[in-house]
């Protein structure tokens, strides 16, 4: 009786399906999303305002492709202190398109780069959340803003 209770169990969980798993299960597997904010301002100021957001906050740019609104941009490569051969870097890949309202989207995607003594090769993780994606953004509103391109908070 046993032997024959545990595979209907089993096969109750495969037919229930994947919406009994919580989200936050499944969030964990699935591949982060970039983080999008939307302007009403013109795609070129919005463009421009991310390459000087993002030497704000201490990035040089790697690639930029202004008519493609494609924007590449890395951090310094930061070692450790000890002498273990760790180092890690970020990169941001930004995308600025029109959206279907007529406005800019702006999607940023973090990648954090890990590379140590322990395993031969460098990581390349997509984050889902990092205090970089705020101070981004909000270098990104102080640059549009001072540029006139969103108007100034009252």
């Amino acid at each position: 009786m046993r032997s024959f209770l545990l595979p209907l169990l089993c096969l109750a969980f495969v037919v229930a399906g994947c919406d009994s798993v919580p989200t936050r299960v499944r969030e964990r597997f699935e591949a982060p999303q970039p983080q999008v904010r939307t302007y009403a301002a013109d795609q070129r100021a919005v463009f421009d305002a991310a390459v000087v957001a993002l030497k704000t906050i201490d990035f040089e740019i790697s690639r930029s492709r202004p008519n493609q609104g494609i924007l590449a941009a890395h951090s310094r490569i930061q070692a450790s202190d000890a002498f273990s051969g760790e180092a890690r870097q970020y990169t941001f890949d930004l995308t600025v398109a029109l959206n279907d309202a007529g406005q800019v989207d702006l999607s940023a995607l973090l990648r954090q780069q890990d590379e140590s003594a322990a395993f031969a090769g460098a990581t390349n993780i997509a984050l889902r959340q990092h205090g970089l994606y705020d101070a981004f953004f909000a270098a990104l509103e102080i640059e549009l803003r001072k540029t006139g391109a969103i108007p100034a908070a009252k």
